[in-house]
């Protein structure tokens, strides 16, 4: 009897030191598990906060991305019309000039009043063209977007319009220099209501006969000048009048304004002719 009551007591004794051990076991893998937890659901909160303010960033890029691209379109859709028109306008003016000898028979052989149509509205059709593309560059340099290609190749042809008019590589008397062709486009511009807009002709001879403008008495004289030039001196209007054509295919690719039959480039033997 008192043998069993010894077995029992050092049982009971290493059974309460097992328990004992297995409760502060138990209790310590929670509290591991619980530390394991929090860091977990920290690490979790921090990259799950990342996701979100790039996401967030993200999507406002995109909102911004898209508002520039809709302020370039209204841009586009105000002026396009109007720029197109420009670009028809002079070159089919050039066209006559190269290829219908406009200056010969009007501002040479004409008479008095067709001389000064002639030579003023010829000057005027150059100075509308600056005044548009001069309108555009004021109204989108406040734009910042991702160019299409659209607007990248309407820039780059209007940069080697730029070019062709200020170039001295040529012997016509038409030379025009880059800083003369945007201030002639900002002569030409006005403000009329919320936009920019071009002077009509009216506005023009107007401006044409103000004494303190001789920026605009330069051009009107060097159209006069280019009428008794031949040849080779007609080079330069011939590329001007090409690239004016490019610009129109750009702008108007399916000739639902002007057809491609009104859109001819002048050949260079019809100019020496």
């Amino acid at each position: 009897m008192e043998l069993l009551q010894i077995l029992l007591v050092a049982f009971g004794g290493t059974i309460a030191a097992l328990a004992a051990a297995a409760f502060l076991g138990k209790a310590l893998i929670s509290q591991l598990l619980a530390r394991e937890m929090e860091v977990l659901r920290s690490r979790l909160k921090i990259e799950g906060d990342t996701l979100v303010e790039s996401f967030k960033d993200n999507l406002q890029k995109d909102v911004r991305l898209d508002n520039r691209k809709f302020e370039l379109a209204q841009v586009m859709r105000r002026y396009q019309g109007p720029l197109l028109h420009s670009v028809y306008d002079l070159q089919s003016r050039l066209y006559n000039v190269l290829a219908g000898r406009f200056f010969e028979v009007y501002l040479v052989g004409g008479s008095p009043n067709q001389k000064q149509y002639a030579e003023h509205n010829t000057a005027f059709l150059i100075a509308q063209f600056f005044g548009w593309t001069e309108i555009i560059r004021q109204e989108v340099q406040f734009i910042e977007f991702a160019e299409t290609d659209k607007t990248r190749r309407l820039s780059a042809i209007r940069d080697e319009i730029y070019g062709l008019w200020q170039t001295d590589h040529f012997t016509d008397p038409l030379t025009i220099w880059a800083g003369e062709q945007r201030a002639i486009g900002e002569l030409m511009m006005e403000v009329r209501g919320d936009h920019l807009t071009c002077k009509g002709y009216a506005s023009f001879l107007k401006t044409l006969s103000d004494t303190d403008e001789p920026l605009m008495e330069r051009l009107r004289e060097a159209v006069l000048a280019s009428a008794t030039s031949h040849g080779d001196s007609r080079d330069r209007l011939l590329a001007v009048q090409h690239k004016l054509i490019d610009m129109l295919d750009v702008l108007d690719p399916d000739g639902l304004r002007f057809p491609s039959e009104r859109r001819k480039k002048a050949r260079s033997e019809d100019v020496r002719g």
